[in-house]
């Protein structure tokens, strides 16, 4: 609310003597000035979609997988999976030929047809924890793991040598999956179907 003064003239004629007095009147007058409000903003919360390959805490042991990723660079794959319990890599001890009573599996679609033409076993051997990829009748240099913390394993490996054989190009999508085997629990990421890896140059 402004208040604002109004100043006043009034002239009045003199009784009788033709003379003109000015008289000076001060009015307080009350101006409301009405501010339109803008309107309220309602914040509203949105839940990103997980990734496919997300996997439920369902299964006992160490090696319940909770994520699995998968991405393409060209003809390089990134593979990353992560459980909800920490693990030691000496786990999964075993041979290049053979697994032990732990394993971690990871399967690999080449073709889309929804049976795996490769797989690659996570192994402790030699000190180092490494993947042994083999399939359609070849068996290739392993692959060394990394474990940025006691939850996960990731590696690095190119894939174009998944289509050798057949002659394909490598410029495809592929798709993957993995599965777990501890102390007699197995579980499988995801539950049902691939997780589909997009061909990226």
């Amino acid at each position: 609310m402004r208040r604002a003064l109004l100043l006043a003239v009034l002239v009045a004629a003199g009784c009788g003597s033709g003379e003109t007095q000015t008289v000076e009147v001060t009015t307080t007058v009350e101006v409301t000035t009405t501010v339109e409000a803008e309107a309220p903003t309602v914040g509203t919360t949105t839940t990103a979609p997980k990734p496919a390959g997300n996997d439920p805490d369902d299964v006992d042991g160490q090696l319940d997988i909770r994520d699995l990723n998968a991405t393409r660079n060209g003809d390089l794959l990134s593979v990353s999976l992560k459980t909800y319990e920490p693990w030691s890599s000496n786990v999964l001890v075993g041979t290049p030929l053979k697994a032990g009573p732990n394993q971690l599996t990871i399967s690999y679609d080449v073709d889309l047809d929804g049976k795996a033409d490769y797989r690659g076993r996570v192994i402790f051997a030699g000190g180092e924890l490494s993947v042994f990829i083999s399939g359609s009748g070849s068996a290739f240099e392993p692959v060394p793991v990394e474990r940025p913390n006691n939850k996960t394993a990731q590696f690095v490996h190119p894939v174009d040598i998944f289509f050798v054989s057949s002659g394909a190009s490598s410029k495809a999508d592929i798709q993957i999956r993995a599965k777990s085997l501890y102390n007699g629990e197995e579980d499988r990421a995801p539950d049902s179907g691939w997780l589909k890896v997009p061909y990226k140059p």
